[in-house]
């Protein structure tokens, strides 16, 4: 049973533009008195949504405005958050089979309010589902909601025995659940009721014994948002904002992520925010973006084209949500960004026939590709070999593998060995996959090669759980595990 909302009032109209900004407060009823607290922020990398418990005793002594405030003190400064609260008075005449359904209802024409109000795009943000305690139950059921919308879904504390079951479900949702510090008996068996009440989404799911007591749901959010969003500079290094200080000195600085981890592109933004604010010329260089739309994104930063002719154009990776913060704060600052990779399908045909198709690509391609192929024997080679499992024998597949591999990282190290060269005394961070760059290698050692007298400098995230071991300047961060 689905029942309309009959009016909506916006109680705070002025649109909020940072983190910081006074909330807004937005009121759908009469059905019952749903309201929505938001806090916006200026690039909406996420979107986290949490349903308050329906008069829920431990609610009753957390008002909707401190649950948004704890949830806005632990998100990061591209995620937007959001508190939909569903009260549904006492007294309504209501079977309990009734409440489920009018409270289920009012959740989602909230929620389809909020997604009008933030003018949400699923291309650019993650909508992320939040329960805590009782609502766990509406936050899962909102994940499931055939509209698909939702790509992560947190739980705090569930009634692991009131959730529905998920089944089987084609899409795939990022599961997060904390379960509060207990005997291992009682988190070992919640934890297999849990995976296989997620169904399809349980061989995923992050289910987190932190082993702590904890005396607030603040408490509980800032757990869930460490194990999840958090990361560690490792060494005596604060966060990413200060590691990017510390290396004012640097030519370059490469910064390995794992793609699509919240963590990694979050140190990413916090370390260009930096570099932006120094005087010295800047240029970000991305491995996400490939030479041949280097024109299309020129005008998109100069304001020649809007967003959506350029994404149309530009073939942005699947998740570009996570590169859009960049983009956007360099179009504001006016700065370069270098479209430095190869195109995936010269680099296809590499994989797919040879690194001999080089001599093939014509003119036109040979724009897009490195000068020169270095795909020999050393470190990489032999990393790169044992990551794919291969033995000491040849084998010709994951030969032509290896050179796709390389003629990606000396094109992204001429792209930017290019720009240097052009731009006296100008620096250069560069985006990659953490293996294009680790330990030295790949595409760090390419550009050295290129401009020996450069100083180079390395971050390379890594799964919280992986041992680093940084090679001269180089600083390992340690990231929640990407699903």
């Amino acid at each position: 049973m689905r029942l309309a909302i009959a009016a909506i009032a916006l109680l705070c109209a002025a649109v909020v533009a940072t983190a910081q900004a006074k909330p807004e407060k937005i009121e759908v009823r009469p059905v019952v008195t749903a309201t929505i607290h938001l806090h916006r922020v200026t690039y909406m990398r996420e979107l986290w949504v949490a349903i308050a418990p329906d008069n829920a005793a431990i609610y009753s002594k957390l008002p909707a405005a401190d649950l948004l405030a704890a949830l806005r003190a632990e998100a990061s400064d591209t995620t937007a958050v959001a508190v939909i609260d569903a009260a549904i008075p006492q007294d309504t005449a209501l079977t309990g089979e009734e409440r489920a359904a009018v409270r289920k209802g009012a959740i989602r024409d909230a929620l389809d309010e909020l997604k009008r109000s933030t003018a949400f795009n699923a291309r650019f943000t993650r909508l992320v589902s939040m329960g805590v305690f009782e609502s766990c139950v509406d936050a899962l059921e909102l994940s499931m909601a055939n509209d698909g919308d939702v790509s992560g879904l947190m739980m705090i504390d569930p009634p692991v025995a009131d959730l529905p079951e998920v089944g089987k479900i084609a899409r795939r949702v990022a599961v997060d659940v904390l379960l509060h510090a207990r005997s291992r008996a009682e988190f070992e068996r919640d934890w297999e009721q849990m995976k296989s009440l997620l169904g399809s989404w349980g061989e995923s799911a992050r289910i987190i014994d932190s082993h702590r007591r904890f005396d607030s749901l603040q408490q509980r959010i800032a757990e869930l948002s460490s194990h999840t969003r958090g990361y560690k500079v490792v060494g005596d290094i604060k966060d990413a904002t200060e590691l990017a200080r510390k290396l004012a000195g640097f030519d370059v600085v490469f910064v390995g992520e794992l793609h699509g981890n919240p963590a990694a592109h979050r140190v990413q933004l916090e370390m260009l925010r930096v570099f932006a604010a120094e005087r010295r010329p800047l240029a970000l260089a991305t491995e996400q973006f490939e030479r041949d739309v280097q024109a299309v994104l020129d005008q998109y930063l100069a304001g020649k084209i809007d967003e959506t002719a350029f994404l149309k154009d530009s073939r942005p990776w699947p998740n570009y949500a996570d590169y859009r913060p960049l983009v956007e704060l360099c179009r504001e600052r006016k700065l370069p960004v270098l479209a430095a990779n190869i195109p995936r399908r010269l680099a296809g045909r590499v994989h797919r026939e040879g690194p001999q198709v080089i001599e093939e690509f014509s003119d036109e391609d040979r724009r897009w590709t490195a000068r020169k192929l270095n795909a020999g024997p050393g470190a990489y080679r032999d990393k790169f070999m044992k990551v794919m499992g291969a033995s000491d024998g040849h084998n010709e597949r994951l030969e032509n593998m290896y050179a796709a591999q390389c003629i990606k990282d000396d094109t992204m190290a001429e792209s930017v060995a290019d720009w240097l060269k052009a731009n006296k005394g100008g620096r250069v961070m560069h985006i990659n996959g953490n293996f294009h760059s680790a330990g030295g290698l790949g595409a760090v050692e390419r550009l050295k090669a290129l401009m020996p007298e450069l100083k180079i400098a390395i971050v390379t995230c890594v799964d919280r759980d992986e041992e680093g071991k940084p090679t001269d300047n180089e600083w390992v961060i340690k990231v929640p595990p990407t699903r």
